[in-house]
């Protein structure tokens, strides 16, 4: 028994030791992510995580500290619409990170914004300003969303990034943490070497992937502006985006709630919300019974939140057939108006934002207040 404990003993620190080995070789052949400047999910691809989940997942920490942030948070109409670098210019005296996640409903714009809290104190979490960027498609049912066959029930792109190596398990209420998220960093450069793999068979097979997947190359800005979409394409993008949305003509309350409990669980942590909606190219709106039923519902929602100073709205003008590449996507030629119209919305003078973390201030003492006398 001894002998069997004793070459165990051995086989584990040598497989250590390889591992250790591996692992100092892949940091010093690929670094990855260097941890620090802006998140842009845009530029996942370019980067060692691949994906706009992956990327979020992994490079969220930064967002750990006392600056004053913007944190963009939507699909990817808002991903390629407020154009990091474009939203940053406009706003100099900030942190512009945008963190939107192609394919997101509402759930999974929960999640990110939940994995933004997890790795900061409650100081940090009072510079935060979320841009929830909506539009009908982002209020998909989970049941439409993410009940697919390739993944466990109900499991969104952020969930599969959670359980992928281990640093979560799956609870009976959803994803717990089995990795504090104060040693996020140090997860990440535990699983350096799986990384890289990733990284090198993505460009080893590229090519052939592309060849198999039949999917047409991506197109440039220049010929994203020239791109017209034509009327006998519109119906098959409203087919598209019904049974993209479960092939109901009605979206779901519980979505909207959803998105209320986000954005009063920001603002009772002391961070700020602008509620951007979306505009799509008038013929995508008049074709879609769901976009109708979204506006009545925003309608009816925004008066309640827009209540609380710390909560805007903001309703960017368009809708102009000629402003957008495709059926939701805006042309890079306007995407810096966006910008512009999000960096006014977001001004604010110091007095008001002191007024607004005093605000907070007290209602974090009462809310403490309340559980003490519970």
């Amino acid at each position: 028994m001894k002998l069997i404990l004793t070459q165990l003993a051995r086989l584990g620190a040598a497989l250590v030791a390889l591992y250790g080995l591996l692992l100092g070789l892949t940091l010093l052949i690929a670094p990855g992510d260097p941890g620090q400047g802006a998140l842009d999910s845009a530029r996942a691809g370019e980067s060692l995580y691949l994906t706009e989940p992956k990327y979020v997942f992994f490079s969220r920490s930064r967002l750990n500290s006392a600056q004053d942030k913007v944190l963009v948070v939507g699909a990817s109409n808002a991903l390629v619409g407020f154009k990091q670098g474009e939203l940053q210019a406009a706003l100099p005296e900030q942190e512009v990170h945008n963190i939107a996640v192609s394919g997101s409903n509402i759930t999974q714009m929960g999640q990110i914004v939940e994995l933004v809290r997890e790795v900061q104190t409650p100081a940090a979490r009072r510079h935060n300003t979320f841009v929830l960027a909506l539009w009908y498609g982002v209020f998909a049912a989970d049941s439409a969303r993410w009940h697919t066959p390739d993944r466990h029930a109900g499991d969104t792109d952020i969930d599969l990034e959670r359980y992928r190596y281990g640093f979560y398990t799956r609870g009976q209420h959803g994803a717990q943490s089995l990795l504090p998220p104060t040693a996020l960093d140090t997860g990440a450069h535990l699983v350096h070497p799986y990384l890289v793999l990733d990284a090198v068979t993505r460009d080893v097979t590229q090519s052939w992937r592309e060849r198999l997947s039949g999917k047409s190359r991506k197109l440039t800005d220049e010929e994203r502006n020239q791109r017209s979409v034509r009327e006998d394409e519109h119906a098959g993008y409203l087919a598209f985006w019904r049974a993209y949305m479960g092939g109901v003509d009605r979206l779901q309350d519980a979505p909207f709630q959803a998105l209320s409990r986000i954005v009063n669980q920001i603002v009772a942590e002391g961070g700020r919300v602008v509620l951007v909606d979306l505009p799509i190219p008038a013929w995508h709106a008049a074709g879609s019974p769901l976009h109708a039923d979204y506006e009545r519902r925003l309608q009816s929602l925004l008066p309640s939140l827009a209540d609380e100073p710390a909560v805007r709205v903001l309703r960017l003008p368009g809708g102009d057939d000629d402003d957008f590449s495709d059926e939701v996507h805006p042309k890079p030629r306007v995407t810096a108006g966006w910008s512009q119209a999000l960096a006014s919305r977001l001004g604010s003078s110091p007095n008001e934002r002191e007024q607004h973390e005093h605000r907070s201030s007290l209602r974090q003492a009462d809310a403490g207040i309340s559980r003490r006398i519970r």
